[in-house]
């Protein structure tokens, strides 16, 4: 108590002050690396008033000559575990159902580069930002589909999954419409390596706004609200680090 009462202002000021050449240091220090000139500003701010790695001692005394300690660093402020999707992508078994109508109707269905049509649709994912832990977000998608019936066609691009809609939506004629429900129900989410989740049984119904743009620009009424297109499997993979 002796020591507090015997301490007068102005050291307290001159603690103040070091403590704010020492913020000063850590400020021109990153002004440093993003590649500025060395102005009279940065090179004060080099003093030997940090400790090592740029940080204040917790025992040097400007940390110490107050009696106070010193206040901890602001942290950053993360978004919930979110990732950016960076690749794989969806599969779709169609329902033979679906297969066997098309055929009959003479529609023909062929894939849009760089997706395929073979066994199943696949569909590479593009990008896209999910939650991991529930896969809440959107996946998009390149390449697409195009159907063809008596000179006619409807082409469908630009796949995007909603998870938290559970719609899948695409660009017909220069607009986006949802073309499939996604019913994830039944889906079984699969932990695979850190950076890839798996969501497989994802069930595709097809939207009324995709039975209306199908039929009247095909000429058909083969399409219908609530058709069990197939089965989807989504594989997504995502960037590390904070999200």
């Amino acid at each position: 108590m002796g020591l507090l009462r015997s301490c007068s202002r102005q050291p307290v000021i001159a603690v103040l002050v070091a403590a704010g050449f020492v913020v000063a240091a850590c400020g021109g220090g990153l002004g440093g690396a993003s590649g500025s000139g060395g102005s009279g500003t940065s090179s004060a701010s080099s003093a030997p008033a940090a400790g090592a790695g740029g940080h204040t001692s917790a025992g040097s005394p400007a940390a110490n000559s107050g009696g106070t300690p010193p206040s901890p660093p602001a942290t950053a402020k993360y978004r919930p575990a979110r990732a950016t999707v960076i690749g794989k992508s969806t599969d779709v078994v169609v329902n033979p159902a679906i297969s066997a109508a098309l055929k009959q109707a003479g529609i023909t269905v062929a894939a849009i580069p760089p997706a395929t049509a073979k066994t199943t649709l696949l569909f590479p994912v593009s990008g896209g930002q999910i939650a991991v832990k529930t896969l809440a977000g959107t996946v998009n998608h390149a390449g697409g589909l195009t159907y063809r019936h008596s000179g006619k066609s409807v082409t469908l691009t630009n796949f995007v999954i909603n998870t938290i809609t559970k719609r899948l939506t695409a660009t017909v004629g220069g607009q986006s419409k949802p073309i499939f429900d996604l019913n994830l129900s039944p889906a079984r989410r699969i932990s695979g390596p850190r950076s890839k989740v798996v969501a497989s049984t994802i069930k595709l119904t097809i939207t009324s706004q995709a039975a209306s743009a199908l039929n009247s620009n095909l000429g058909v009424s083969t399409f219908r609200t609530g058709m069990n297109f197939g089965i989807a499997t989504l594989t997504v993979t995502y960037a590390h680090g904070h999200r």
